[in-house]
């Protein structure tokens, strides 16, 4: 939570209390949203091609939907005051796919070695029972170029986080907005808000409004970093 006399910062998915001259100081996270870059639509239940109702746009656009699910829309001018416990989501979701660093949105793959350096936090990875080298992660990777600064910025970071590399990153579920139909199809909130559903539920996705993409990691190996 935000202290009194300073703001969040998102990260590695973990919500660090920072003083307001720190954030003034501070490089805005490629993945952190902007106040400018909202963009609420009208949200109605269509009938699916099989049967069933599922989420949708009035005004359905290329793009809305992503492994099966609904985004939600948002800009990507990185206009307008940060949103330090806010991440965008095309841009979150462009990490996770494309393995991008979170900070500075370049390529995160380390090219001597094709593995991935991630910083894990308690608050944004979730073990998987049965697997010791892999796991869940709502945050997206951060490139070695860009480590040093994410963990000097942000000092919980320190307290509770891993550095590791991975081998593998697919996308396994979304954190979302759930939504019920209402009169005439329109789409009511439930108050479930962040919730995760694997993109395999059949029956929450339909009614899910996607914000951040969950990834699976596969053979994480653990590093000592000075």
């Amino acid at each position: 939570m935000p202290g009194r006399s300073g703001g969040v910062v998102a990260l590695a998915g973990r919500e660090c209390r920072m003083t307001s001259a720190a954030l003034t100081r501070l490089r805005v996270p490629y993945v952190i949203a902007h106040a400018d870059e909202v963009a609420p639509q009208p949200l109605r239940f269509v009938r699916r091609p099989l049967g069933g109702l599922r989420l949708a746009y009035d005004d359905p656009r290329r793009g809305d939907m992503a492994h099966g699910v609904l985004r939600v829309r948002v800009l990507t001018t990185r206009r307008g005051a940060p949103q330090w416990r806010k991440l965008n989501t095309l841009r979150q979701w462009r990490c996770m796919e494309r393995l991008r660093c979170q900070v500075c949105g370049k390529a995160a793959t380390d090219p001597d070695t094709g593995r991935i350096p991630w910083i894990m936090t308690e608050t944004a990875f979730r073990e998987i029972p049965g697997d010791s080298t892999g796991g869940l992660t709502s945050a997206p990777p951060t490139c070695w170029a860009c480590v040093p600064e994410a963990l000097a910025t942000c000092p919980q970071l320190g307290i509770s986080s891993t550095v590791c590399t991975v081998a593998r990153a697919e996308p396994a579920a979304v954190l979302a907005d759930m939504f019920t139909p209402g009169p005439g199809r329109r789409a009511i909130p439930t108050g479930e808000r962040s919730v995760e559903v694997n993109l395999k539920d059949e029956v929450s996705i339909p009614r899910a409004l996607a914000t951040q993409l969950i990834v699976r990691v596969e053979d994480m190996r653990p590093l000592n970093v000075a």
